[in-house]
Order: structure tokens, then C-alpha cells, then sequence
């Protein structure tokens, strides 16, 4: 890349200073599955979560779980393979009813880069995927992960139309490496899926792009550093909406998979090709060049029916947003829902997106 990076600098200081410390601040995070179990995971240094055990030094990181049943019956643990002096940061929490999966998403911080790691939990059992970043020292912000479904069609081994829904988990991220750009894996929770065979696709190559010097060029950190992800609606398609920094515009595309998977079988064509991502560009314009250069929160995206993305964001006062005008080919002027006694700061954003879902 050919401008400084100077975000990218002072998030690596800040990781610095954790791994030097030794310590981060604890994450929780909590989940309700549809029979009603509470799901609970912890991140954070074993002397500070109360974690002890053979094996465990006080000043390890680590990832604990917990689960409480309608029952109540419960179970603890840690994580297998999360015992480390690393910081694991960023927890996400999903649960897949279909496949009964429930899924946790979290980043590890290393000495000279960070991974994205999933977890797996089904039938009783814990089963680590990695995300594996590109060539150089690869560092990935903002990691989202989406559930959908999709049903499929194939002919079974006695010759005869078989339908099923399986079940897609989505990650997005952007990702600091060679290039600075928003990176995808598609991870289907039906199959089993090994910690070798998780594709990542670059998003800006999905739309003929990639491959490119990117620079930031004094572009807002809000405008590239937040990809998103969206259902389209019960089909089971997704949307994603990133910036592509080589050619300075910011997508929306559209990913589906195969819904014919033709013959069953190991080496069936069709079986071999299920996994492939289908993308389609349902919007293209510029990157948002008017957001604010310092954020106090997320940037959220809002793809709305006519696939016009909009920016939302909060700051001290207010909930602002943006929306791109197809017609004008260009970013709306920010926009402002200012917060007061009677419009807190959940109740703004939330009308916000419902008028961005609609719109």
C-alpha cells in the first residue's frame, strides 16, 4: 500500500501493549438457543475469570464456555486449543437449530499478526476452523458472521429427486495484509467441513477487481474498514457490502450457491462445485468520502429493497447517517436524529434502520 497507515499503526500499538501486558480486558458474550439453553462464553486471563485447572497457568489466556439447560442442568469447559498468553478478542456467538451448531467466532492476537478462529460445537464436541489471512503480516478488523439457509436439490444414489435445506455460515471481514481489502468465507455448518478446506475469497476480486495496489488516500476509516452482511429474504441469499480500495468504489453484490447439486457423489461435478460462491453486483458507485475521519462507534450498513446501502453511525448528540442516491450517482450530505430525553440513542438508530430496510 502506498499511503501511511497510521489507523492501522496505532491498532498495532494497541495489540503490542496487550501482548506485553500480558492481559486485555475480559468479553462475554451470551446466547439463547431455541429449546432454551443459555449459552455463555468468556475470554480473558485465567486468574481474572477464576479458571483453574491441570495445565492452566494464572496469567493464560483463554476462551471458557458455559451452558444452562431448561433442566438445569449444566456444563463447563474451555475451548480446546484457546490456552495461550494470546489475546482472544472480538467474540461472536451463533446458533444453528438445523444442524444443531452452535458457533463462535473470535480473533486471536499474536506477536506479529492476528487470525480469525471458529469454533464448532455439536453433539457434545468442540471443532476449531481457521480463517487463514493472506501472504504477509495479515491483520483482520471488524469480523461479522451471518446464518442463512438454502434448499437444495440433487438426485439421490437411487435415481430420485431429494431435496434438504443446509445451513450457511457467512464471515466477513477486512483484512490488512498485501492488500488492504474485505475478505469472505462461506462455511456450511450440514457438512463436515475440516479446519483445511474453509475457503476465503477476496471480495474485490468476486466483481473483476483484486490483484491491484490499494491506498488509502486519505479516505475515512468508516468508509472501508466495516463490510457487511445481509439476508436478501427467504431464498437464502446474502448480501455483502464492502469498499474496494484499488478502484475507490464501494459494492453491494449479491452471493447465492448452487440449488442443483446434480448427481450425488464424491467426485460428481455438480457435488463439486456446491461450495462455489455465485456473486452478482446489484450496486456500484464511490466510496463514501463524508464521514466523519475519527469514529466513537461501528459504522453500520443498511441495504434497503432497491439495494442503496446506507451508513449509520453514532457520535456524542446524535445518530447521523448517509444513504447513496443511485439516480445522482453520489453520497447523501449526512443526516442527523439528535438524542434527547425522549429519543435515546437505541430508539434513533432504530428508526434509522427502519427507514434504511425500506428504503
Amino acid at each position: 500500500m502506498k499511503s501511511p497507515r497510521v489507523l492501522a499503526a496505532s491498532l498495532l500499538a494497541l495489540a503490542a501493549l496487550l501482548l506485553a501486558s500480558g492481559s486485555a480486558r475480559a468479553e462475554e458474550k451470551s446466547l439463547l438457543a431455541p429449546d432454551g439453553t443459555v449459552y455463555t462464553v468468556r475470554s480473558g486471563i485465567a486468574a481474572d475469570l477464576g479458571v483453574t485447572g491441570s495445565g492452566i497457568r494464572p496469567d493464560d489466556n483463554l476462551i471458557e464456555w458455559t451452558s444452562l439447560a431448561q433442566d438445569g442442568k449444566r456444563a463447563l469447559g474451555i475451548i480446546p486449543n484457546t490456552t495461550s498468553h494470546n489475546s482472544k478478542l472480538n467474540l461472536d456467538l451463533a446458533f444453528d437449530e438445523q444442524s444443531s451448531s452452535l458457533v463462535l467466532l473470535w480473533k486471536e492476537e499474536l506477536s506479529v499478526l492476528n487470525v480469525l478462529h471458529l469454533g464448532v460445537f455439536r453433539q457434545g464436541a468442540w471443532k476449531q476452523l481457521d480463517l487463514l489471512p493472506n501472504l504477509g503480516f495479515a491483520h483482520a478488523y471488524n469480523p461479522r458472521m451471518l446464518l442463512s439457509h438454502q434448499v437444495v436439490h440433487w438426485i439421490d444414489e437411487n435415481g430420485k429427486d431429494a431435496w434438504k435445506t443446509r445451513s450457511l455460515l457467512s464471515v466477513i471481514w477486512w483484512e490488512e495484509s498485501q492488500y488492504a481489502q474485505a475478505r469472505y468465507a462461506p462455511i456450511f455448518l450440514d457438512e463436515d467441513t475440516s479446519a483445511n478446506d474453509v475457503p476465503v475469497y477476496d471480495l474485490p476480486s468476486t466483481v473483476g477487481g483484486g490483484g491491484a495496489p490499494t491506498s488509502y488516500d486519505d479516505l475515512p476509516p468508516g468508509a472501508y474498514l466495516y463490510p457487511s452482511l445481509q439476508l436478501e429474504g427467504p431464498g437464502g441469499a446474502i448480501l455483502a457490502s464492502f469498499a474496494d480500495l484499488a478502484s475507490k468504489k464501494q459494492y453491494v453484490v449479491r452471493i447465492a450457491f448452487p440449488t442443483d447439486l446434480g448427481t450425488s457423489g464424491p467426485n460428481s461435478k455438480s457435488t463439486l462445485r456446491r461450495r462455489i460462491p455465485v456473486v452478482g453486483i446489484t450496486m456500484q458507485g464511490p466510496v463514501a468520502t463524508n464521514l466523519p475521519s475519527e469514529l466513537s462507534s461501528p459504522i453500520v450498513t443498511i441495504v434497503g429493497p432497491t439495494y442503496n446501502p446506507t451508513l449509520i453511525w453514532s457520535e456524542v448528540g446524535a445518530v447521523r447517517f448517509i444513504r447513496y442516491d443511485a439516480a445522482a450517482a453520489k453520497w447523501s450530505a449526512p443526516r442527523a436524529i439528535a438524542l434527547t430525553d425522549e429519543m435515546s440513542e437505541n430508539k434513533a438508530m432504530q428508526l434509522v434502520q427502519e427507514m434504511a430496510t425500506k428504503n
